[in-house]
């Protein structure tokens, strides 16, 4: 492997970023400044496909069909039809399943990379959809892998693009689609994945349109603390 390899190796470039963010937190004695957003993942172009996973029942058998796609207009678009109807053959006995995940962040040198969202409130979404309903995943650095944390896609205006805000203090751990009933917080400093997924078993067409998923503040907020301006003087409190 020649020099020049070894300098644009993806793997040591990433690692450059990892060694540059523990460099700045260091040097600014863990006080790290308010942030406004963290992008997590965008849809605007071909490209961006790769970073995700596309599943359905039909991956097992079923009847269901799921599609990850960018639109003339540079949106993703998640959407398929989904089908209860369960096969013959006994393998599996229920059906009705859609969804769309980003693929693990790359690896550095110091091993798997996470996103950390500790430092903010909310998990925004650009998106549009229609009158189904639909679920936000994340997924974090669990032992049991088939843990999820999950909230409710709400959307107020459907057929229009509208940003929901969900708080990631209310997102529900689940396993298997199950809810847990003993409430585990998320680990918020090692945040592996992001998803959505169809959730109400019902036969049909659906579609939503993703533009962008972040992880923000509003201007009054410092993760799960709210910040108040009086004059010169800023109040903090949890």
């Amino acid at each position: 492997m020649s020099y020049r390899r070894i300098v644009n190796s993806p793997i040591l470039n990433r690692t450059a970023e990892k060694l540059k963010e523990g460099l700045t937190k260091v040097m600014a004695m863990d006080q790290v400044s308010w942030q406004k957003e963290l992008p997590l993942v965008q849809l605007n172009k071909a490209e961006d496909l790769d970073r995700w996973v596309v599943g359905s029942d039909q991956d097992i058998g079923g009847f269901s069909s799921a599609r990850l796609d960018v639109t003339p207009e540079g949106t993703g678009v998640f959407h398929g039809t989904l089908s209860q109807q369960v096969p013959t053959d006994n393998k599996i006995v229920t059906s009705g399943y859609a969804a769309v995940r980003t693929k693990k962040l790359q690896p550095t040198l110091f091993g798997e990379s996470f996103w950390d969202i500790q430092p903010f409130r909310y998990l925004a979404l650009r998106v549009r959809g229609d009158h189904r309903k639909y679920l936000v995943n994340l997924r974090t650095s669990s032992f049991i892998k088939t843990d999820l944390y999950q909230h409710r896609l709400f959307l107020r205006t459907p057929g229009q693009w509208e940003t929901v805000y969900i708080p990631f203090q209310f997102f529900a751990m689940t396993n298997n689609g199950s809810f847990i009933s003993q409430h585990v917080d998320m680990d918020r400093e090692e945040v592996e994945n992001v998803g959505l997924s169809i959730s109400d078993r019902q036969d049909g067409p659906f579609r939503l349109e993703l533009d962008w998923i972040k992880a923000v503040n509003t201007e009054n907020t410092e993760g799960e603390f709210d910040k108040v301006n009086y004059g010169r003087y800023q109040v903090q409190w949890q």
